[in-house]
């Protein structure tokens, strides 16, 4: 039985691990070097392969350092990124201990973004495409329609596929969602949950797709439609509208 494991990371960020009974791990998204490194010797871990889902420092900023503490560990992402080893840009299957791991282009929050689907157990490691009740803002080189249909992929895995997000920003997504949906019973229910998980100093993730479909707006836009409307002053004629639409409106949301 492989184990998930979610290290807290920089400011806001998780470092996400999977490691098997024999101790060889892979690491996603290594934005903090030194954090896996001490959790690595700590456990008496072996690290065996890194995936990397976009170019953002807070994603990458260990990749030198893994080029020259593990030269011989793969390092599959993107090639735009520097330091990668292997080639992916989604559609691809990485194979690791007897799992096969989905690559999906996700693209959308940037102009190239992978997420990884471990078929065995379930676990997306999505990045910044999807948060728990959010998702990520669209940088220049991303662009909504692209960030849409991205969403649209995730919400075609099953639905006890867990969402194994890259930042905790659950709480601050929940009060943006319920601006959106005031009255969303499953919403308010989640509010509780996370504020008690944070509290105790624990992470809101992962999270369930099937809990996210009822939840979060950006999952959602179908049937949203007349609300962001409202509060938007813009014609909505499709979902991909929409989405663009709420995007942008939480860009400039404050409360």
């Amino acid at each position: 039985m492989i184990k998930l494991v979610c290290l807290p990371m920089l400011a806001d960020n998780y470092l996400w691990l999977m490691i098997h009974p024999n101790g060889q791990t892979v690491a996603i998204d290594v934005g903090d070097y030194a954090l896996l490194a001490d959790y690595l010797q700590a456990h008496h871990l072996q690290l065996t392969t890194v995936l990397i889902t976009h170019r953002h420092h807070d994603h990458t900023q260990g990749i030198p350092f893994l080029q020259q503490y593990h030269p011989n560990v793969p390092i599959y992402g993107h090639p735009s990124i520097k330091g990668i080893t292997h080639a992916l840009y989604g559609g691809e299957i990485v194979s690791q201990w007897a799992e096969k791991i989905l690559v999906m282009d996700v693209k959308g929050h940037t102009g190239f973004h992978l997420a990884y689907y471990v078929l065995g157990y379930g676990w997306l490691f999505c990045g910044d495409s999807l948060f728990s009740a959010g998702c990520g803002r669209i940088f220049p080189d991303g662009n909504a329609l692209d960030f849409y249909h991205a969403l649209e992929k995730i919400k075609s895995l099953p639905d006890n596929t867990r969402i194994c997000a890259s930042h905790e920003y659950t709480l601050s997504n929940i009060d943006f969602a319920l601006a959106i949906e005031p009255d969303n019973l499953y919403l308010q229910e989640h509010r509780i949950w996370a504020q008690q998980q944070r509290k105790q100093g624990l992470a809101t993730l992962p999270t369930s797709l099937s809990a996210e479909k009822k939840y979060n707006p950006f999952l959602r836009c179908q049937y949203l439609i007349d609300r962001i409307q409202q509060l938007t002053h813009q014609e909505i004629k499709t979902p991909a509208h929409a989405f663009a639409a709420l995007r942008a409106y939480k860009d400039r949301w404050s409360h």
